[in-house]
């Protein structure tokens, strides 16, 4: 794989970059901590990158790799964002050193809260034990009933305590102050109902010293409703959760130089490079943020993240010559890695023995390899057809994550007291009335009513369709709302979190008052979960299929709006479900005329041609009111 970075890069011969793998650090038995390449001095060397990027944010992905049975992972895990409601304070299990129990309910008290139930990990330890440890189907039960592990600790920390913040109040009694307190808890408080509750990490340094973070392992997108967080640095969270889960957003320090994450138990500064940036510079302001942190707090060497943002066509090798160009300048490096993201590519750059970096997971050819690479013009002209070995090249899934995405959403229903959810699909582009009709006058007044040419033509006529369809915004809406209305808090109403019908639907549930609940998707350009979730039931997931599992779970009524591919899979593959008896009938309504789903499927078709049984077309049944679609709900007949 050949990563490009950036077009105004001019330095070095372009090298193909390795397939991305976790940087494994190894530990030193005397420091029990990932042991990294030491400072390296030489000539002053000054790199700078072309007019074409600047930058202030990016995140790390240099992470040490434990076993699966020992990890520290998030606090309690979905794919992003499922937190038991009770946050108890991790303690040490005397039985095993390694895990890590919950101990008694945190205590209202901030002092008491701050010193209570410090959970910790010897990483020595855990890394000696780890060999051996094997996950497999017979322990996936235990597994479930099994408290979480502990938060992973960056390398060189005592110890840490989590501790649930419930209110704006509780976060200035437990976040640390510092000359930006006043204005970042006036946002926290004024953003509150869309933050809702956040848990907070108190990770204890060596000496004593204590530093703060935000949570983020179980709820991705509240970085983004987070005070003091910039769009562009919003962008690149959402970059390195397509990497990894465990993250956490740390806090200030008054008057000192503070990383923005700790990823994986690694302290991570992001930057981010805008048009006309100073690439080198902007490592030199990474390097300098985490150094200070590193040092103060006798942690591990950090790592930074660089968003390379529109600079999508630089070469790896040039960036590589960059940041050992700064290396080469004799600075005081506090860094392990530097993560590089462009686009949908990220390349991470590790120390090596020598202090340079090179790209994760290169290395010299053996004499062995030498000398088979001579017979390739051999089996070049061999008749042999080769095929690639995309099965050993390819990871296993990850079961505890598709576990966890299986079962943790309908276990926090159930905590909400939530006995049924109806599930609403439908198209993330249908707009409300009024935003459609703006968008259709703005047209018009640019092009005209008629326009003359032919791409014109069409944006207009998409924007008087867009009008034509914003009643289906309004039906969700109120259906929505009748939901709510008619279940009584115990009914939810489901959707896949996104904006258009989606948004509709959440948006009537949670303005009647009843709960709402999005399933959102993480993807590299992520849709964004809409505002009307009730807060702590936005749910992200990372597998579609897990996702699937979960909307049409307990449901009770599963309603279509006109959209497309996407409602059209979900539709479907019920239909099948259903159809082969793999799933217990519940009533489908598709909204609309059946005029309009004659024209988009004609299902009788599928009739006339012997495709499917008569009785197949009893599965849905048509509505084109709210109040029609809930009576196709609660006067179903199994």
């Amino acid at each position: 794989m050949r990563v490009f970075l950036s077009a105004w890069l001019a330095f070095g011969s372009a090298i193909p970059a390795a397939a991305q793998v976790r940087v494994v650090p190894q530990f030193s038995p005397a420091l029990s901590a990932p042991v990294f390449a030491p400072t390296v001095t030489g000539p002053a060397a000054s790199m700078q990158f072309g007019p074409g990027l600047s930058a202030p944010s990016i995140a790390p992905s240099i992470t040490p790799s434990f076993s699966p049975a020992f990890a520290p992972a998030p606090i309690p895990a979905l794919a992003a964002s499922v937190i038991p409601a009770a946050a108890a304070p991790f303690q040490p299990s005397a039985v095993a050193p390694a895990a890590l129990v919950p101990g008694s309910a945190p205590a209202k008290d901030p002092q008491q809260r701050r010193g209570e139930g410090a959970g910790y990990r010897e990483l020595g330890k855990i890394a000696a034990s780890a060999d051996g440890i094997a996950f497999d189907g017979a322990a996936s039960k235990a597994a479930l009933d099994a408290e979480p592990p502990g938060p992973r600790l960056p390398a060189g920390a005592r110890s840490v305590s989590v501790v649930r913040i419930d209110s704006p109040r509780e976060a200035a009694a437990f976040m640390p102050a510092s000359q930006d307190s006043p204005h970042f808890h006036k946002e926290l408080k004024a953003n509150w109902t869309a933050i809702g509750w956040f848990d907070l990490r108190i990770y204890t340094d060596s000496r004593g010293g204590t530093f703060h973070a935000v949570d983020l392992s179980g709820r991705p997108g509240l970085a983004a409703r987070m005070p003091s967080v910039m769009p562009h640095e919003a962008d690149l969270i959402r970059k390195i959760q397509l990497h990894s889960k465990d993250l956490q957003l740390m806090i200030l320090e008054s008057g000192k130089k503070t990383p923005d994450l700790v990823v994986e138990g690694v302290v991570t500064e992001m930057k981010s490079l805008f048009p006309k940036g100073d690439f080198q510079l902007q490592l030199a302001h990474a390097n300098e943020q985490v150094l200070a942190h590193v040092s103060r707090h006798r942690l591990a060497p950090g790592a930074a993240a660089i968003d390379l943002r529109a600079n999508t066509s630089v070469p790896v090798a040039k960036v590589r010559a960059a940041i050992n160009a700064y290396v080469r300048t004799g600075a005081k490096i506090g860094l392990g890695s530097v993560s590089v993201y462009a686009g949908r590519e990220r390349v991470v750059f590790v120390a090596g023995k020598d202090g340079l970096f090179d790209v994760q997971g290169t290395r010299r050819a053996t004499a062995l390899e030498a000398e088979a690479a001579s017979f390739a013009p051999a089996l070049k002209s061999a008749p042999r057809f080769l095929v690639p070995d995309v099965v050993g090249r390819t990871a296993g899934p990850d079961l505890n994550l598709i576990v966890r995405e299986v079962t943790e959403p309908a276990k926090r229903l159930r905590a909400a007291g939530v006995k049924a959810t109806v599930t609403v699909y439908g198209s993330a582009r249908i707009l409300p009335e009024d935003a459609a009709r703006a968008q259709l006058q703005a047209l018009i007044k640019k092009h005209g009513n008629k326009p003359k040419r032919p791409d014109e033509r069409k944006l207009v006529y998409a924007a008087r369709q867009a009008v034509e369809v914003s009643r289906y915004y309004e039906i969700a809406r109120a259906f929505g709302r009748i939901v709510a209305q008619n279940g009584g808090g115990e009914v939810a109403v489901v959707t896949g979190g996104g904006p258009g019908i989606m948004e509709a639907a959440n948006r009537g549930a949670f303005e009647a008052g009843g709960p709402s609940v999005g399933y959102n998707i993480l993807l590299d350009k992520e849709q964004g979960l809409n505002k009307f979730a009730t807060p702590g039931l936005d749910f992200a997931f990372e597998n579609f299929y897990t996702r699937k599992m979960s909307l049409r779970h307990a449901s009770m009524g599963l309603v279509y709006f006109p959209g497309g591919f996407g409602t059209m899979d979900e539709l479907f593959e019920v239909l099948t479900l259903m159809q082969t008896r793999k799933m217990a009938r519940v009533p489908i309504v598709l909204i609309g005329e059946k005029a309009y789903w004659d024209k988009i499927l004609d299902f009788a078709e599928f009739e006339r041609m012997g495709l499917i049984s008569p009785g197949d077309l009893s599965l849905f049944r048509f509505a084109d009111t709210a109040e029609a679609a809930w009576q196709g709900i609660i006067s179903h007949d199994n």
